[in-house]
């Protein structure tokens, strides 16, 4: 075995740093997974080999030494613990507690989607792991369903985040390593990681968000064609709500998904705790039961200050996350919602576009879809430093300046994503795809003023106001249901109630300030 080799293949029998192998698990982009046993204890471990080409790289070897003395100083019961890490013949090697089971990939590929209860359950799980690691101080950068392990048993499934192997300590301040290569997922990859942005604990949040929308349909949220397609609608595309394609799915685990998938870190959950939690209390209609905060330190902080440690919850128990009902999609199905399933809105020349996007930000060196053959096993300154202290007000509530411009933003996106796609015909008779995107375009508005927290003296008038927000996503959707039944009277009707609802939007947006959302403010 020589340590420049592509692959380091071991058998049945061989030893490697002091481990016995008994099989093959499994193998992905950064290495190979090996059970092994570990002589004297007897003990089965997951040993991870880190593929040579990686650690060629002597700023790879550098982090990847540091992280794995941090990680293996996490103790959380969402987290695979790892036992040991180091070097042998110039090659690293994790090793880590041997999960019996499954992932949560292969789980997807025999049930194509979960009911709302377990993805939740599962989601609440993962977070909390989540946490535990953003609290050491690391980005994990690859959260996806074959990094998910599960072990059932008579209490449900028990979820375990793993694979440190492309995690990278926080000082990395991109997706790209220095060599170019692009780390992550990229059906599951924030839009910061692609664009060389500052990256923290908030991607994460995003690719949790994302995990969720695949639980809930079977789906990953951007399906596109070829890698600067899917890159593009991650930096561009809003948030797809999980609804429109499983009917089951409440508007309340929409608001998750699409708050958690938000381009701008600063509008997400500030901890995939929070989002965790946000989707168990979605299922009930229910608070959270903690108040939101970011439970990161080190360089994974998103501020300054110093962050308090991950609040312990408890793992959700086999009633909250038990099946619902039968699982009746087909997992050969794309869709898996059936005949409710729906293709998004791809903006003509998006194609075209990405390639321009994607060549002037990164240059990508792997790291495509979900892979397939993953381990089943183990594993700005000033005007950043503003935004994270408007952040940390918004924490509490918002000054009435505060709330009239961030209402006035959200407002002007959606103002200008409606003349990209508005039509007069597509208003006067059933059309699906311009349906579609006017969901779209209202949902999101609506999970960006549910996020926004109003001073006290003018919570009940915000309140009126997201109501009357709401009510445009619901005849939104009542008219893309229409559409896609050919049902032309049903369709003008939710049209025309869209409209009425106007008036009353436009004088509660004046009472509280916002000029932008009154256009005929006089």
């Amino acid at each position: 075995m020589e340590p420049g080799d592509r692959w380091i293949e071991l058998s049945e029998g061989d030893e490697f740093a002091g481990y016995r192998i008994e099989r093959q698990l499994g193998r992905g982009g950064m290495g190979v997974l090996y059970l092994a046993v570990e002589p004297g204890l007897e003990r089965r471990v997951a040993l991870k080999l880190i593929a040579p080409e990686a650690a060629a790289d002597e700023v790879f070897a550098r982090r990847f030494a540091e992280e794995s003395r941090i990680a293996a100083s996490i103790e959380h019961p969402n987290v695979v613990p790892i036992y040991a890490a180091g070097e042998e013949a110039g090659v690293p090697f994790i090793a880590m507690r041997y999960v019996s089971g499954s992932d949560l990939g292969k789980r997807l590929g025999r049930a194509g989607r979960l009911p709302p209860a377990a993805a939740a359950g599962l989601i609440a799980q993962v977070g909390n792991g989540l946490d535990a690691i953003h609290a050491a101080g690391l980005v994990h950068r690859d959260v996806k369903p074959a990094n998910v392990l599960l072990s059932g048993g008579s209490g449900g499934d028990h979820a375990y985040i793993t694979d440190f192997g492309v995690a990278r300590n926080v000082s990395t301040q991109s997706g790209l390593t220095q060599t170019g290569r692009f780390v992550g997922t990229l059906d599951y990859v924030a839009p910061e990681q692609i664009s060389a942005g500052t990256v923290d604990a908030r991607a994460d949040v995003y690719a949790l968000g994302c995990l969720l929308f695949k639980l809930l349909t079977g789906e990953v949220p951007f399906p596109r064609d070829g890698e600067a397609a899917r890159l593009y609608a991650h930096l561009n595309d809003p948030p797809p709500a999980p609804s429109l394609y499983v009917t089951e799915v409440s508007m309340a685990l929409d608001d998750v998904v699409i708050r958690a998938m938000s381009k701008e870190p600063d509008d997400r959950y500030p901890s995939a705790g929070d989002l965790g939690r946000a989707a168990m209390a979605a299922l009930s209609g229910a608070s959270p039961d903690l108040p939101e905060r970011t439970v990161a330190t080190g360089a994974a902080a998103t501020r300054e200050s110093a962050a308090p440690e991950p609040p312990t919850v408890a793992t959700p128990t086999a009633e909250e996350t038990a099946q619902t009902r039968r699982i009746d999609a087909d997992p050969s199905d794309e869709g898996a919602g059936g005949s409710t399933s729906r293709r998004r809105l791809v903006l003509a020349g998006a194609a075209a576009a990405a390639a321009m996007v994607i060549a002037a930000a990164i240059a990508i060196g792997g790291g495509g879809g979900e892979d397939p053959n993953g381990p089943a096993a183990a594993g700005a300154g000033d005007s950043k430093q503003a935004k994270a202290n408007e952040k940390s007000a918004e924490a509490e509530a918002l000054t009435a300046s505060q709330l009239r411009q961030k209402a006035d933003e959200i407002c002007a996106d959606s103002q200008e994503a409606y003349k990209g796609v508005f039509s007069r015909a597509s208003e006067e008779s059933p059309d699906a795809a311009y349906s579609q995107a006017l969901v779209g375009i209202s949902t999101r508005a609506v999970g960006r003023f549910r996020a926004l927290r109003p001073p006290p003296a003018l919570e009940a008038d915000y309140e009126d106001y997201v109501r009357t927000q709401e009510r445009v996503k619901d005849y939104d959707r009542q008219a893309l249901d229409a559409a896609d039944a050919g049902d032309a009277t049903a369709y003008l009707e939710a049209r025309q109630r869209r409209d009425g609802e106007v008036g009353e939007r436009y004088e509660l947006a004046r009472s509280l300030g916002f000029e932008t959302c009154s256009p005929n403010r006089e």
